[in-house]
């Protein structure tokens, strides 16, 4: 969401020119830079790793709802808008990658012991 904060909007260039820019590209590419935490959290709760895949995604794809729904209520929509879905799409596979690898070097670092403790024997 930090993209659109940052974002500058439509500014009137002059003439029949406009510059519309409802979200800020660069911090909505560092928005790859999630794997990260995914893999952190997962490797960590390995059961909870599809949880956080979609808590990072959730946001990836309203961010483009939000600006598709800017571009068309201002009058703009041309429909090649719509290719603003495409990092999220994007990111959705490197995140479960994250997750998986994560989860997989979490259960395999987990000594018998824990889960015992963590079925609540």
């Amino acid at each position: 969401m930090l993209a659109l904060q940052t974002a500058t909007g439509v500014t009137y260039l002059g003439g029949s020119s406009y510059n519309t820019e409802f979200a800020n590209p660069t911090w909505w590419l560092a928005g790859f830079l999630l794997f990260v935490p995914i893999y952190l959290s997962s490797r960590r709760y390995p059961k909870h790793a599809a949880i956080s895949v979609v808590a990072a995604l959730v946001p990836q794809f309203a961010l483009p709802t939000v600006v598709v729904y800017g571009y068309m209520d201002g009058g703009w929509g041309s429909g090649l808008e719509f290719f603003g879905y495409l990092f999220p799409i994007f990111m959705m596979p490197l995140f479960a990658a994250a997750a998986a690898v994560g989860a997989w070097l979490g259960r395999r670092k987990q000594r018998p012991q824990d889960g015992l403790r963590l079925a609540g024997r």
